[in-house]
This record gives structure tokens, sequence and C-alpha cells, in this order.
């Protein structure tokens, strides 16, 4: 059977030659205004590492020329705000190591070409003996080298490049712990891409369910298979290095209760993204089974949950996270969630046999996406579920989904488990069944 398609598939005329190349210039000045807006706290601080370093170790040390402390310091603070503690460590080790070695081997050895390379192989093997890191046996090799070849000032001793070297190094940890700004910032940039991606997709089911398009179906599909884990990797990446300054540094400590509720909203929002990839292939599969039929229900429901986490996406961004208005809107989109309700396509006719099985499992899976936004808003899961409007199936009907319920009905109904699923599967619940 084949999906019918909508007009939005016919070929379009490519842009002309100019139109286009003025485009890609206008997207490229465009990204790279916004890379450097975002990295310019980044970019000051290792400037101001650099300078902070070259001065103090002049002052302590009493060396004209200390540039081995600026360039450590810089090295080590990068453009990262990111950087977790352990790579700060990593790069100050792997930084001393490599004047270390180099200073030993040029007293030893001397410098040049064979020289050089004799070091470089060292400080790579010494490095990988040590620990799997790259970023060590780098930082290793290239100190190493720097050593070798920089020709040595009348006032700078083979010691004095340790000493400038090991003062970059903790002049780089001080401004680290205190000038990265707000850990949450990165932690609250991360979930807002995270959640425009699950807002994207959700359009895009919808947008298929409304025009019974496989076609939009299948491209959200690949889309969220192929880029969503990269948001939950960079949101990850930003918990760990809030926390880390919570743990470590005096201005993120203040901020550690909030840190852990956004370190806490990436567990069940992980879920619901892991979940939208299943949903997206039980839409492919339903619209493929009811022969691509419009369904606005379905696209009303996915457009109520696109309206929730763009709530959630408002609310992360404030100071105080407050949950409220996005448990409001997850309870308008649960109220969807009934075989009954959206299982009809625009014509009010329920599916056959085999969309039948393929919506009740897009259903259940679109109910466990509620439970998880909800969980992610800080409730329990029992306590989520009764968002749900009830599965009860009455033995004297077919009728699938809420209805006044008595306190009789409601001691009886079933669990949303196995049994409560394979009730909805049966042939009774099916409307080409004969009576």
């Amino acid at each position: 059977m084949t999906a019918r398609r909508s007009g939005t598939d016919t070929p379009t005329q490519a842009l002309p030659l100019g139109e286009r190349l003025r485009g890609g210039v206008e997207r490229h000045f465009h990204d790279g205004f916004s890379r450097s807006r975002v990295d310019a706290l980044s970019i000051g601080r290792a400037a101001v590492a650099a300078a902070t370093a070259y001065f103090v170790s002049g002052l302590i040390w009493g060396h004209a020329h200390p540039f081995f402390a600026s360039i450590v310091a810089f090295i080590i603070i990068g453009f990262s705000t990111e950087k977790k503690m352990r790579k700060v460590v990593e790069i100050s080790c792997g930084v001393m190591m490599g004047v270390v070695l180099g200073e030993v081997a040029r007293a030893t050895i001397g410098s040049g070409t064979w020289q050089i390379a004799v070091v470089v192989f060292v400080a790579g093997m010494l490095a990988r003996f040590i620990d799997r890191s790259v970023v060590l046996g780098f930082q290793m090799s290239i100190q190493s080298l720097l050593v070798m070849i920089m020709p040595i000032t009348p006032t700078m001793s083979p010691g004095g490049r340790v000493l400038d070297a090991l003062t970059g190094a903790a002049v780089a940890i001080v401004i680290h712990l205190l000038l990265s700004g707000d850990p949450r910032r990165a932690q609250r940039r991360a979930a807002r891409s995270f959640y425009r991606e699950l807002e994207n997709t959700l359009v895009s089911l919808s947008l298929a369910a409304r025009s019974g398009d496989t076609g939009v179906a299948r491209a959200a599909l690949r889309s969220v298979r192929d880029t969503s884990q990269k948001y939950t990797d960079e949101w990850r990446l930003a918990n760990d290095a809030a926390n880390e300054m919570a743990t470590f540094s005096p201005t993120g400590l203040r901020h550690a209760d909030e840190i852990g509720r956004l370190r806490h909203l990436l567990v069940g929002s992980d879920r619901a993204m892991r979940n939208i990839r299943v949903i997206a292939r039980h839409e492919v599969e339903f619209l493929e089974a009811v022969d691509g039929d419009p369904h606005s229900t379905l696209a009303d429901a996915l457009l109520a949950a696109q309206d929730a986490v763009s709530t959630l996406r408002a609310a992360v961004g404030h100071q105080e996270v407050d949950f409220t208005e996005v448990r409001r809107c997850l309870r308008l989109f649960t109220a969807y969630l009934t075989p009954e309700v959206l299982l009809k396509n625009d014509k009010g006719v329920r599916p056959g046999r085999a969309g039948h099985f393929e919506g009740v499992t897009l259903v259940v899976q679109l109910r466990a996406l509620a439970i998880d936004l909800l969980q992610a808003t800080g409730l329990e899961a029992k306590d989520a579920k009764r968002f749900l409007p009830s599965l009860l199936i009455a033995a004297d009907g077919d009728s699938i989904g809420p209805r006044p319920m008595t306190r009789e009905m409601r001691a009886v109904e079933p669990p949303a488990t196995t049994e409560a699923l394979e009730l909805l599967i049966t042939d009774r619940s099916d409307p080409s069944r004969r009576r």
C-alpha cells in the first residue's frame, strides 16, 4: 500500500548562483557573530589568564620575559567554559611534565634535530604509559618540544622555565575556579537546545499526522536519530562541568541547588528524547497501516506536547525554575491520550485491525512520553500516572477511553500493565470484528 503524499513534495527550482552565494555568506557571518558572542567570556578568561601569569611570574621570580607562564596559562584555560576540572588538571600535569622532560633532555643530550625526535617520542610513549588521555600526551609532547627548540636567554635558566610553567598552571587553575562565570549558563544553553530539537520533531510529526504524509514522518525520524544524542551529550557534559564548579569553586557553590535541579531535569528529558525516536517510528508504521489517512486529532495531541516542551524550555531559562505552567500544558496533552480519541481519522472512522494495533502502540508510547515529561518536572512516577486518562474497557461495549467512572469502577480498573494492553488489542476492540 502506498501512503498519500502531500503537495509539498513537488520539486522546486534551484536558486540562482548569486543568491545562493549571498545566502551562504550571510549564514557564515551570522554563525560567526553567534559563536563570537557565545565564546566572548571564555576568550576573555584566556586573555586574562595569559596576562596575569606573565605579570605574576615576573613579579615573584624576577624573570624578564616569562613567556612560558603565559603559554601554559593560555593552553590550560583555552576557549571552553564547559571544561571539566579533570581536564584542567590533566592539561596542567601534561604541561609540567613536558617542561621538566624537555629541561632534563636538554641538559643531558643537548638540543638538535635528532634530540627533538627522541624527546617527542619519549614524551608520547611516557604519556601513553601514564594515562590513556590524548590530552596528556599532546601537552607533554608540545611542551617538551618548545623547551628543546627555544633558545636560552641570559636571564632564563633551565629551572626558571619550570618555575614559569608552574606559575602559569597555578594561575590558570585559580582563574578557572574564580572567573568561569555562572555554571548554570552552560546548562541552560544545552537544555534549551535539547528542548528545541524535541519541539521541532513534535512539530514535524504533527504535520505528518495532519497531512497523512509518511515522508514527513520518515524525515523527522531520520533527523531525530541523527542529532538527538548530540544534544543529550552536550547537556550531560554541561551538567558535569557545572557540578564540579559547584564543588570546587567559591562562586559556584551558591548555585548548587539549582545546578542539581537542572541535572535532575535531564533524567526525565533524556527518556523523553529516547521515546520521541520510538514515537516517530511508530507513527510511520501507523500512517502506512491506514494508507496515509489524515489524523488531525493526533496532530493536535502532538502540538499539545510541543506546547508543553516549549513551556518547559522557557521555564529552564528563569532564575527560579517553576514547573506549574508546564504541568498544566502536560495535563492538556494527556487528555488526548486514549485510543478512542486518537485513532479516528478526519472522517471519524477508526482504523482496521492492522491500523488499530499500530495505533494502540503509538498511543501507549505517547503516554510514556507524558510520564517522562511529568517526571522531569519533579513528579514521582505514581503521581505522574494520575494525569493519564483511563484505559478501562467496558465488558459490554466497544468504547475505549475516558468516561465518567464510579468508585466501584475505579476499584476494578486494570493497571496500565501488560494485562491492560492485551485487552486493548483483543478482537472485541477491533471495529471490523463480527458481532
